[in-house]
C-alpha cells in the first residue's frame, strides 16, 4: 500500500478495544446460517496485544486477531458482536457475547 495507504475505517484502536477488556458475559452465541448456536455461559472477554478472546466456563470458545476483526456494541448496550477469522480454523465467525448486568444498589 505504501506510505500513504488507505486506513481501514472500521478498525478499532487499541484504546477503543480496552472498553471490552474484562467484561463479564452471561453467555455467548455464534451465528451460523441465520441460526444462533450456544457457545457457552458465564465467562468474559479478554483483549490481548493482538487478539480478542471470548472465554466461557473457563474454556476458550473464540479467538481472532484484532487486525481484520470487526467489534460492535449491540444497540441495546447489553452485549457486543465480534466478527473475525478464527485463529485455529481459519474460517470467518460471528460471535455475540451478552454482558452480565450487575445493578449497584
Amino acid at each position: 500500500m505504501g506510505l500513504f495507504g488507505k486506513k481501514d475505517k472500521y478498525a478499532l484502536s487499541k484504546k477503543q478495544l480496552e472498553r471490552f477488556n474484562g467484561k463479564n458475559i452471561i453467555y455467548a452465541v455464534e451465528r451460523v446460517n441465520g441460526m444462533e448456536q450456544m457457545l457457552g455461559r458465564e465467562g468474559g472477554i479478554i483483549v490481548l496485544d493482538d487478539v480478542i478472546v471470548v472465554m466461557c466456563e473457563a474454556h476458550e470458545v473464540f479467538r481472532c486477531k484484532i487486525k481484520g476483526a470487526t467489534v460492535a456494541e449491540l444497540l441495546s448496550g447489553n452485549g457486543v458482536e465480534i466478527s473475525g477469522v478464527d485463529a485455529y480454523t481459519g474460517e470467518k465467525r460471528y460471535v455475540v457475547a451478552h454482558y452480565s448486568y450487575y445493578r449497584k444498589v
